[in-house]
């Protein structure tokens, strides 16, 4: 790893040394020209993105915009503004400046717009290869929940796993945990998710854009994307292309009635034309009480967190460059089963930083992407909130001494640290892309990427052995365009390295477990109509098993768990086969999908019927079979008339399992019931699997009423099936309906340039209806809340324009 890191800063110095004289290779060639409506009026504040080169520009009063010394090239623009379709232009640049103009439709159609995940270049909903969905705008201002992962849970084929309001784990298409890949802006996001109940230690304010890829993402992003691909766009600083004051902000605000829940951010930001560096500061909290369901409160559900942000950009023609640094605090409390632990208080903290710096280098012939990122995180499960609860016993009991009372207490306070799991995990991340530019119509990426991490285990309930983990991969993609077919191939290989510490409380010795894979996928998108394209998509994917599916054994007070690992697990592999028919217009935009994802070696969790005597926990135990996850999803949007659109989608998974008979039967025969082995052998279904759902909504919108500009009124229905399909020992849950309605738009006379102040109103489980979601970790034992009105706002301003 070290090396990989001194390669890393060696190419950063070499194309520093190198950038000065970049340009001498390319001619002083700009792209220019209009954006306008069907009618001929000029888009002001239009966003255009050059894609090859990541050029982004805005479009000025008279709707003019310009990118200056683009070297010559087939280059792809994308067009796009609020209520306007996206627009995608394709030409070529060669020893003249290129004009373009472009006319955008009306459209009140959302999401319809580019992504950068799903390969390593930008494509748009009808060219990617895999089903991806996006958030961003007002869309994203709507859905924006208790936390970031709460705006994916009614997006094509995702759902949340939750603990209580202020954790959940996002779904895709039944697979979550270590599964699934969370990263912000292209970096792995590294923070422990072994556990259900670890959230995504991400603030859900401080966000441009959300991006979901159905699928794996192995080739691209290595281990842990066998499900998918999460990738949160966060806010940064403004550059010099994005038009902003030299100081201004905007106020947000989120208040939810069911807990009780206020929050507030603060950002400022600004762009100083002298030095062409943007920056950006922004700092928020949360708290929350109680859950309140439709018989009564939940004890012990509050929670609070505290996030704070801070960014510095610049860019140009040569590309550009930014360093990202947040900071993020949770306390959460944790309702444990009543009927195992009556009157618990358990409770859980973490803490998570994390810097990233970003390069963007645009050469003669190719495009360098540099990333490096370091993260801490810091993981806190305490048993009762009182600390004394430990020595309990030696403060109430008279025939103790008081000097002896005293030295306790003070040993308590002093190694307060030490009490319950405390988990620490240093993650050092470095990237290297190397982008080739288009030639005869093929494209494509060279990448290196790199990972260290360090884990300490410091409390007194270890849980898992400390551990360091080294990991490489090398990976190649490539995109060939020919006529109406674009054809994909990619190919990975990553070797890992853990070496676990020797831990005499959990039973394991020092030893060193190596894993490697070879990962590939194959796509090709057919633009067989105008409006229309076919992708068929064919992907391999891996997971390494992690230090605590190997080596866990104890309570885990935030599943509520005694967990217990096996240390000759093997790593996943996965081969996910996935089809889509997409349609899209100015009215109307659907995609139908398809997918069969095999796993060989599936980790996962299973009860064991019994109860550890000394916690009172349930007792799990971790094994391995083969699953196989098929289903579909349907979504879609219309534009049925200027004022009303449609929205809905179904979802549609079937998730089994091949189970082997354990070794440790095999070998111990005689000690085994043969009733509890047919019976686990006969049972074909993973646990937590997501139940089938369809969704129906219908937004109603217009210019103006009663003063408000783009107002609108929306009603919302989710409708799910029973999920009887379960493992065994798994808790069944009934099927049920739920009604939003929702009312927003711009706040008149608080217009900033071209950034309006909104409000967002909601009622959420309109009905109170009595229901549990089968993804809740609390399914056992609470129903999930009752009515829910929220209020959102946003309101930018500007104290200094130059």
């Amino acid at each position: 790893m070290k090396s990989i890191l001194y390669k890393f800063n060696l190419l950063s110095v070499f194309i520093g040394l190198f950038l000065p004289f970049s340009e001498v290779f390319s001619l002083d060639v700009n792209v220019k020209g209009t954006i306008k409506d069907s009618e001929g009026r000029p888009i002001i504040g239009a966003k255009l993105f050059l894609t090859e080169n990541k050029f982004v520009a805005r479009s000025d009063k008279d709707g003019s915009f310009e990118f200056q010394h683009v070297s010559p090239g087939s280059y792809t623009l994308v067009a796009s503004s609020p209520n306007y379709e996206l627009k995608v232009e394709r030409f070529e640049v060669k020893d003249l400046d290129k004009v373009l103009d472009i006319v955008l439709k009306p459209s009140l159609l959302e999401g319809v717009t580019i992504n950068v995940t799903a390969k390593t270049l930008a494509s748009d909903f009808l060219s990617t290869p895999q089903p991806t969905t996006v958030l961003e705008g007002r869309q994203l201002q709507r859905l924006r929940g208790q936390n970031v992962m709460s705006a994916l849970e009614n997006t094509p084929g995702t759902a949340t796993l939750t603990t209580g309001a202020g954790t959940s784990k996002p779904v895709i298409r039944g697979l979550t945990g270590q599964r699934v890949l969370v990263m912000t802006d292209g970096v792995r996001q590294e923070e422990q998710q072994f556990g259900d109940d670890h959230t995504v230690d991400l603030d859900a304010f401080n966000i441009d854009k959300m991006e979901i890829v159905r699928g794996p993402g192995s080739v691209l992003y290595g281990s842990d994307a066998l499900g998918g691909v999460i990738n949160v766009i966060r806010s940064k600083a403004p550059t010099a292309k994005d038009g902003a004051p030299l100081l201004g902000g905007t106020i947000s605000t989120n208040s939810f009635s069911n807990n009780k829940q206020d929050a507030g951010a603060l950002s400022l930001f600004g762009y100083h034309k002298d030095t062409n560096f943007g920056y950006r500061v922004q700092t928020d909290t949360r708290k929350a009480g109680r859950i309140t369901t439709p018989k009564g409160t939940l004890p012990n559900t509050g929670f609070h967190e505290r996030n704070v942000n801070a960014s510095l950009g610049t860019d140009g023609s040569w590309g550009n460059f930014y360093v990202d640094s947040f900071q993020r605090y949770q306390e959460q409390d944790l309702y444990d089963n009543p009927n195992e632990s009556p009157g618990a208080s358990a409770y859980q903290t973490v803490l998570h930083q994390k810097t990233h710096v970003h390069a963007f280098f645009i050469l003669p012939f190719v495009n360098v992407e540099l990333d490096a990122a370091y993260q801490r995180n810091n993981r806190r499960e305490i048993e009762d909130k009182n600390r004394y609860m430990p020595i309990k016993d030696t403060l109430l009991d008279p025939s103790i001494d008081s000097f002896t009372k005293a030295a306790s207490a003070y040993q308590v306070n002093k190694y307060d640290y030490k009490q319950g799991l405390n988990l620490s995990l240093d993650t050092t991340t470095a990237d290297a892309k190397i982008h080739h530019k288009e030639w005869k119509g093929l494209k494509g990426t060279v990448g290196i990427s790199g990972m260290q991490q360090r884990s300490n285990t410091i409390g007194t309930e270890p849980l898992i052995p400390g551990y360091g983990l080294n990991n490489i991969g090398f990976f190649l993609f490539e995109e060939w365009k020919l006529g109406d077919f674009s054809f994909s191939a990619g190919a990975r290989t990553d070797k890992r390295s853990m070496d676990i510490r020797a831990n005499a409380d959990l039973g394991n010795l020092e030893q060193t477990r190596n894993y490697s894979a070879s990962t590939g996928s194959l796509g090709t998108v057919w633009r067989f109509a105008k409006d229309f394209s076919l992708a068929l998509n064919a992907g391999r994917g891996f997971r390494a098993p992690t230090p605590f599916e190997l080596f866990a054994n104890g309570v885990h007070e935030g599943s509520g768990r005694f967990e217990i690992g096996k240390d000759s697990l093997r790593p996943e592999t996965s081969l996910n086969y996935d089809a889509s028919v997409r349609f899209a217009n100015d009215k109307f935009q659907a995609e139908l999908s398809v997918f069969r994802n095999k796993i060989e070696n599936y980790i996962y969790s299973v009860s064991a019927g019994a109860i550890d005597s000394d916690s009172g926990l349930p007792v799990y135990r971790y094994r391995q079979d083969a699953a196989k996850l098929e289903g579909g999803e349907f979504s879609f949007q219309a534009q049925a008339t200027s004022w009303l659109v449609l929205t809905g989608g179904i979802d549609i998974l079937r998730a089994t399992i091949q189970k082997n008979i354990p070794p440790e039967i095999a070998l111990n025969p005689g000690g085994t019931d043969p009733n509890s082995v047919y019976s686990d052998i006969r049972n074909k279904y993973l646990p937590r699997m997501t139940p089938n759902r369809a969704r129906l909504g219908l937004r109603f919108t217009t210019n103006k009423l009663l003063g408000i500009s783009k107002p609108y009124i929306s009603v919302n229905g989710t409708f799910v099936q029973s999920q009887y399909k379960v493992d065994k020992l798994e808790t069944p849950t009934q099927g049920y309906n739920l009604y939003d309605i929702g009312f927003g738009g711009e706040i008149p006379g608080l217009t900033n340039g071209t950034e309006s102040a909104t409000f967002d109103i909601a009622v959420l489980n309109i009905f109170n209806k009595e229901y549990v979601n089968h993804l809740s970790r609390y399914k056992e034992y609470a129903l999930n809340p009752g009515t829910n009105v929220t209020f959102k706002t946003t309101i930018p301003f500007t104290l200094i324009s130059e």
